[in-house]
């Protein structure tokens, strides 16, 4: 008689396969079934007919109860991989944020440099001075030294000003001799500026001789000291070329 019962169960789990796979998908069809014979295979085993439609009953629930948290589970995790994406959004935002503050403050030096190099080039621009030199020499002072390299860096700071440099020589010797060492001395002046660090495109030189008259130094001997000399004059780019200008 059970072994009956347990024909009957199987045969009518079976023929209600079909019918729940068509009204589901394919997945969840195969799951209710799977339920459903199962269950009712229990119910009979243990109940008999009254077991089978129980065992049916609930194996159906247990299906689709298995298959909501399926669905949960896959849920939680589209949560997780959403929630992670937000971590990500949000880091690269705060870099993107840090990365604007940090431009606008080196924008905010840049500006604040302008204004001062602007500031200097009103301040040193024709601004002039002089180095001396020995009798019949064009080696500039040893003491030079600091005060060229300074004069270095303050054109490094203002790329508007460029360097001027006029040589000249005491009125004894010969013209060409004059006009030779004036301009080595100018030459000199120059080398010693470049080792400084400035651009050799932002200096100028000119070699001018002796600017007095023999005759009237002589008068004077301390006035031929002040004529061994190189003139350094400081000029924005600007005040150069319209000066140069024919």
């Amino acid at each position: 008689m059970k072994n009956s019962i347990l024909t009957l169960a199987v045969i009518t789990s079976l023929a209600a396969t079909p019918v729940l796979a068509a009204e589901s998908s394919p997945t969840q069809a195969r799951h209710n079934a799977i339920g459903i014979v199962a269950g009712g295979l229990l119910g009979a085993v243990i109940g008999g007919p009254p077991g089978l439609i129980a065992g049916m009953a609930m194996g159906g629930i247990t299906s689709d109860q298995q298959l909501a948290r399926s669905r949960v589970d896959s849920l939680e995790s589209l949560a997780g991989q959403l929630r992670d994406e937000q971590r990500d959004l949000e880091t690269e935002r705060n870099g993107l944020q840090a990365r604007v503050t940090t431009l606008g403050e080196a924008l905010e030096r840049q500006r604040d440099l302008a204004g001062r190099a602007a500031e200097t080039l009103m301040l040193t621009d024709g601004l002039e001075f002089s180095i001396g030199f020995r009798s019949n020499s064009a080696a500039p002072p040893e003491t030079l030294e600091e005060s060229l390299a300074a004069l270095a860096t303050l054109v490094g700071a203002v790329p508007e000003l460029t360097i001027q440099l006029d040589g000249y020589a005491d009125p004894r010797g010969t013209a060409a001799l004059n006009s030779k060492l004036s301009m080595q001395r100018a030459e000199a002046v120059r080398e010693r500026l470049v080792a400084a660090g400035v651009d050799p495109q932002r200096i100028q030189v000119a070699g001018h001789g002796a600017v007095l008259a023999e005759g009237a130094a002589q008068a004077d001997p301390d006035e031929w000291a002040m004529q061994r000399r190189v003139d350094v004059r400081l000029q924005s780019d600007s005040a150069r070329r319209v000066v140069s200008r024919p």
